[in-house]
């Protein structure tokens, strides 16, 4: 619901709902709030997505490229692609994309256990960057990857092949991080 329908188009009385629920009070009792429910869906797939960024990470070696972590970073959240429920995510996450307007939040994200090697590959990329162009990169990769997220979800044609789109956008995003300054 959040991803067809705008997380905060959404009300309380429609989730309680569709949980087969028949007391609004019984998200406040499991989840606490309602930001409490969606950082619990993105804490979910974020769990998985960083097991998965740390079997990659261990295959760039020790001093891996701003490209090759870049590219990582964008092959495991367009892994998200290949799945219904993926593209629900990827749809949600570029929804809070305003909330990423500061280092602090994207470096303390959720807790401790969660997310530790893209907090690593983003403090990396920081030492080679600053925090705003990180700041864009990730905001640019969520757009991005959310609006192919819809298409894939519409069923329309994509423009190219989930290869290509990662190496382009892995190129755009090296760009954002690495392109002159002022």
């Amino acid at each position: 619901m959040f991803a067809e329908d705008g997380i905060f188009a959404v009300t309380n009385r429609q989730i309680t709902e569709a949980a087969g629920q028949k007391n609004e009070s019984a998200l406040n009792y499991h989840f606490g709030t309602r930001n409490q429910l969606i950082v619990t869906l993105l804490t979910r797939r974020g769990k998985e997505l960083d097991t998965i960024r740390a079997e990659l990470l261990e295959h760039l070696g020790d001093k891996p490229t701003t490209r090759e972590l870049v590219q990582l970073l964008v092959e495991v959240y367009a892994s998200c692609l290949h799945t219904e429920s993926g593209c629900d995510y990827l749809r949600i996450v570029d929804q809070l994309r305003g909330w990423m307007t500061d280092w602090e939040f994207i470096s303390s994200f959720e807790d401790d256990n969660v997310h530790e090697h893209l907090r690593y590959i983003l403090g990396l990329l920081q030492k080679e960057s600053d925090s705003q162009r990180v700041i864009g990169m990730i905001m640019l990769m969520t757009a991005m990857t959310a609006s192919r997220a819809q298409l894939v979800s519409d069923g329309r044609k994509l423009p190219n092949s989930h290869v290509e789109y990662v190496e382009t956008l892995a190129d755009m995003l090296t760009g954002v991080l690495l392109g002159p300054s002022a």
